[in-house]
């Protein structure tokens, strides 16, 4: 799995000993409602973890609520999962079209693909928004990433990361290290790849070459 320390270590020095384990992620933000941002939080929420998603459109949220329900009936019927933790799992999302419902999310993940100065924008909100702990991620190119650093207020927290369709059972997803993302930011987001029982494929120009 590359979620091993020594996977990291082309772009940071290796881990102290006796340094924390990362904190895991366990309440997750997706911003958008598309299909793969609705396909993420139904993942999201199979694997037990806490989910809030958000679009400024009501009817937006709506569709991607029956979705996921459609989702969960379909592993049903597959018995894959049981009713009871179909039911938990549904019960672990929440819908809302308030930024500020946001703040108590571990990490928040923007999903749209739109033009920078849109992604820009709504970074700025995300650092006035959420605590200096959480950790920013966006779908954005590795050039794309870049240009959102100046925005963040604190780059040490923003990493890419993408999913591969269909997420449920795509086995990757790609994580882009930016020149400025902190290994701790790094380690906990591969933390939440493992999670989601997805092996992670990093990229970024690596920072620690002899």
């Amino acid at each position: 799995m590359n979620s091993s320390p020594a996977s990291l270590n082309p772009w940071f020095p290796p881990a102290a000993a006796d340094a924390p384990a990362p904190k895991p992620l366990r309440a997750i933000g997706v911003i958008g409602t598309g299909r793969t941002a609705t396909a993420i939080a139904h993942w999201c929420a199979v694997r037990g973890l806490g989910v809030i998603m958000h679009d400024k459109e009501p009817a937006a949220l709506t569709r991607s609520v029956e979705v996921i329900r459609g989702l969960f009936r379909d592993m049903e019927e597959r018995n894959e999962i049981s009713h009871a933790a179909a039911h938990k799992a549904m019960g672990g999302i929440g819908i809302t079209t308030g930024l500020e419902d946001m703040e108590f999310c571990d990490m928040l993940l923007d999903t749209f693909m739109e033009d920078t100065a849109s992604k820009r924008a709504r970074f700025t909100e995300f650092t006035r928004l959420m605590p200096a702990d959480s950790v920013l991620a966006s779908s954005a190119s590795a050039a794309g990433l870049e240009e959102l650093i100046a925005v963040t207020g604190s780059p040490e927290r923003l990493i890419g990361l993408q999913f591969f369709d269909p997420v449920a059972t795509s086995a990757q997803v790609q994580v882009t290290i930016g020149s400025q993302t902190s290994r701790a930011t790094a380690e906990r987001v591969l933390g939440f790849a493992a999670a989601l029982d997805k092996r992670a494929v990093i990229q970024g120009a690596p920072r620690n070459v002899p």
